[in-house]
C-alpha cells in the first residue's frame, strides 16, 4: 500500500486507529500485542479497537478479559470509501438546494463587487476547480503560451478535464500558442472551441483569464502562483466585450 497512513486518514481514521490497524495488518491480535508494539496505553488501544469494530474493520472473539481481534476483509476499506463518496454526493445535493434560498434572502440586491486573492499552488488549484461550478455551464478563456496549467502537472489537468466532461462545461479558448498534438487530442479536441490570438499579442502577457457567470478569474504564471477573482457583472461585461472583439478576428486553431 502506498503511504497507507495518509490513505487511511482520508477514510476518516484517527492517528491511534491507523496505528492499531496497521499493527494488526502486521500480525498483532490482542491488546497485549498492541501494547508491546505501539507503546500506547491500554485504554487508548481499546478505544481505537472499538472504533475500528464500529467501522466494520475488525471483529472480536473470546472472553472480555482476553479478547482476540481479527481483521475484516480488506474490501471493507473500499466499502468505506464508497460510503464517504455517497455522503459527499448527498452533501453536494443538499448544498445545491440551499443556495437558492441563501441568494433570495440576501439583504442587498445591489451589486457589490468583490475581489478575492489566492496565493500558493493548493489555493490556486482549488479556485480553478471552482470554475467548474459555473451556473451558465460556459467558460471563456484567454491563455498565454506558458500557462500555469502545465506547471500543475498531468494529474491535475486530467482531473480538471474529467470534471469538465462530467459537468458538461463548454469553453471558448483564445490561445497565444499551439500545444503538442498529443495534448490537444487528449484534452481539447472533442469539446473545446479554440482560436489563435493575433500575433501582436504574442509574448506580451503571462496571465490566464477565465470568464464565467459574473466572475473574472486571473491566474498568474506558475512561477508566481497567485489568483485574483473579481466578482462583478460590470467588470465581467467589460472583459467579455474585449474577449468577443478578439474572438471575432481570431483564426481557428489548426493542428
Amino acid at each position: 500500500m502506498n503511504q497507507p497512513e495518509k490513505q487511511l486518514q482520508k477514510l476518516g481514521l484517527t492517528e491511534s486507529e491507523i496505528t492499531v490497524y496497521l499493527r494488526m495488518v502486521a500480525g498483532a491480535r490482542t491488546a497485549h500485542d498492541l501494547m508491546k508494539t505501539t507503546k500506547m496505553k491500554r485504554p487508548t488501544i481499546y478505544y481505537a479497537l472499538n472504533s475500528l469494530e464500529k467501522r466494520g474493520l475488525v471483529s472480536k472473539s473470546g472472553k472480555q478479559s482476553d479478547f482476540t481481534f481479527t481483521l475484516s476483509p480488506f474490501e471493507r476499506l473500499v466499502a468505506i470509501a464508497r460510503e464517504k463518496e455517497d455522503e459527499a454526493v448527498n452533501l453536494t445535493e443538499q448544498i445545491g438546494e440551499l443556495l437558492p434560498s441563501l441568494v433570495s434572502s440576501s439583504a442587498s440586491k445591489i451589486e457589490k463587487p468583490m475581489v478575492s486573492f489566492f496565493e500558493g499552488v493548493d489555493a490556486v488549484k482549488h479556485v480553478v476547480m471552482d470554475v467548474m461550478y459555473a451556473k451558465s455551464k460556459k467558460v471563456d478563456l484567454i491563455v498565454p503560451e506558458h500557462t500555469f496549467f502545465w506547471g500543475f502537472g498531468e494529474e491535475f489537468i486530467r482531473k480538471y478535464v474529467e470534471e469538465r466532461r462530467q459537468r458538461n462545461i463548454t469553453t471558448r479558448n483564445l490561445w497565444e500558442a499551439k500545444i503538442k498534438p498529443s495534448d490537444f487530442k487528449k484534452y481539447y479536441a472533442t469539446f473545446s472551441r479554440i482560436r489563435m490570438l493575433p500575433d501582436v499579442m504574442k509574448g506580451k502577457f503571462k496571465t490566464t483569464i477565465f470568464l464565467f457567470d459574473d466572475k473574472t478569474l486571473y491566474i498568474s504564471s506558475y512561477e508566481n502562483c497567485y489568483a485574483i477573482l473579481v466578482t462583478s457583472k460590470e467588470h465581467n461585461d467589460t472583459i467579455s466585450a474585449l474577449f468577443e472583439g478578439l474572438w471575432s478576428t481570431a483564426k481557428p486553431y489548426k493542428e
